[in-house]
């Protein structure tokens, strides 16, 4: 079932309703259908090496959740926002104080987001707003082509992590770290 061409607001009970009827991978950005193309497969790897990275640490530390990029996440009612980032971690404790069996309805701890070369600056610049708008503690925007990682924090400056740089978990994940440069390796 096409629907990124119907042209209207949407609110989000019924995104909910229509992700069930579409076979299509949407966000809802301002009450309006966003249309997400498969990713390549690069940034797949380095989606997927975060997620395990990531996931290890936090298994092992018992701090919360890893989640997939096909997570939704009501980041705002009106206008209605939902989206899905490459790769999100939840503590425990947000997890125990809401309810699982839609999207979610509060903001991750910490999101990944991988930019892929169809992204524009402007659309990844916006993803990252939505998020610290929503209260999200800690932004990630990996870009494969630079191999670089941009941090973001609200009310900080944003910082550029290079290869040889090591990538942390702040106040967010106390205790992980890893060298960008691991990211790209495979």
């Amino acid at each position: 079932m096409a629907v990124t061409t119907e042209k209207r607001t949407y609110t989000v009970d019924e995104f909910w309703a229509l992700c069930h009827q579409t076979d299509e991978r949407l966000e809802l950005v301002k009450g309006a259908l966003r249309e997400l193309a498969p990713a390549n497969f690069e940034h797949g790897l380095v989606a997927g090496k975060l997620q395990v990275l990531i996931g290890q640490f936090v298994m092992s530390q018992r701090l919360g959740y890893v989640v997939a990029a096909e997570t939704g996440f009501v980041l705002s009612e009106q206008p209605a926002t939902v989206r899905a980032p490459d790769m999100a971690y939840v503590s425990r404790e947000r997890v125990m104080e809401s309810h699982i069996e839609r999207f979610a309805d509060f903001a991750p701890d910490l999101v990944a987001e991988v930019v892929s070369p169809s992204d524009t600056f402007s659309s990844v610049a916006e993803k990252v707003e939505d998020w610290l708008n929503a209260g999200v503690r800690l932004v990630w925007v990996i870009d494969p082509a630079t191999k670089t990682v941009r941090v973001y924090r609200t009310g900080q400056p944003t910082q550029v992590l290079r290869e040889q740089d090591t990538l942390s978990g702040e106040d967010v994940l106390p205790g992980f770290a890893c060298k960008v440069s691991e990211l790209f390796a495979w």
